[in-house]
């Protein structure tokens, strides 16, 4: 075998291990994508489950939240506390939108967020919130809740 004839059978073996990376690092690439939506998801769902916890261990915030589903007229302690409570649950919900924005979240996790989003939307106390509060959430987000929910 010639000098030539060796070179292009190294050329030859070199171009499949090139080959062989390639599709080794496309495995793994995906992968590590279906690893990064899991945590995501799961970080988006243990936020929303310490909130709902919270409201469902604490009497007096659970309170404030039935008031704040049948009426949007609470006293400024309860408005209080519902803001901050709403504050952090859409703060929560901003993140699971830029994150689904980013495909860092698998679309029926992202799903089951729109509909929380939308029921807890429908409380009467949730209107006056948005109105004085939307300003604090990207207009991106902004967008979204007007459009969307």
């Amino acid at each position: 075998m010639s000098i030539a004839e060796l070179g292009a059978l190294g050329e030859f073996i070199a171009s499949f291990g090139v080959f062989a990376t390639l599709i080794y690092l496309a495995i793994q690439m995906r992968q590590n994508t279906q690893a990064l939506r899991l945590n995501t998801a799961q970080v988006v769902t243990e936020e929303l489950q310490q909130m709902f916890s919270l409201l469902a261990s604490d009497e007096g915030l659970s309170k404030v939240f039935v008031e704040a589903g049948k009426t949007s007229k609470l006293s400024d302690v309860n408005k209080v506390r519902y803001y901050t409570f709403t504050s952090n649950i859409m703060r929560v919900c901003e993140n699971a939108y830029l994150q689904n924005r980013e495909n860092a979240i698998g679309p029926e996790h992202w799903e089951g967020v729109v509909r929380m989003m939308i029921d807890y939307s429908k409380m009467s106390a949730f209107g006056d919130y948005w109105v004085n509060r939307r300003h604090w959430m990207s207009n991106e987000f902004q967008q979204y809740m007007d459009n969307e929910i």
